[in-house]
């Protein structure tokens, strides 16, 4: 069964939007993590272990204990270092949310 990819459309530009509007930039930049780690497993193949792997890293180097520790600048960062991290990987994570909602359909239909 094929997995959903929330917050379809969130890229760099949306996030700061939404955090703009919302007026909570933790819900953004948090909204936003989950979306590229949903989004880099399901149609991109990266697994999620990868993107725990990065969270604590940082946790780490800033004596965070639990996810919740994290603040705004905190989600913003690791959005920014776990793309990086994962272009290597496989395809980069589209920006473009048209290619996102492609990538999605494609990979409904590829989950056979």
């Amino acid at each position: 069964m094929m997995d959903t990819v929330l917050n379809l459309g969130l890229n760099d530009v949306t996030a700061a939007a939404l955090a703009e509007k919302s007026g909570d930039r933790r819900f953004a930049y948090d909204s936003y993590r989950r979306f590229i780690t949903m989004y880099s497993d399901v149609v991109l193949g990266i697994a999620h272990h990868h993107f725990e792997e990065i969270l604590d890293e940082h946790k780490d180097r800033n004596g965070y204990t639990l996810d919740t520790d994290l603040d705004a600048a905190d989600w913003k960062n690791w959005s920014r270092n776990s793309r990086r991290a994962s272009r290597g990987k496989r395809p980069a994570l589209p920006q473009d949310p048209h290619a996102q909602l492609w990538g999605a359909i494609g990979a409904v239909f590829g989950s056979g």
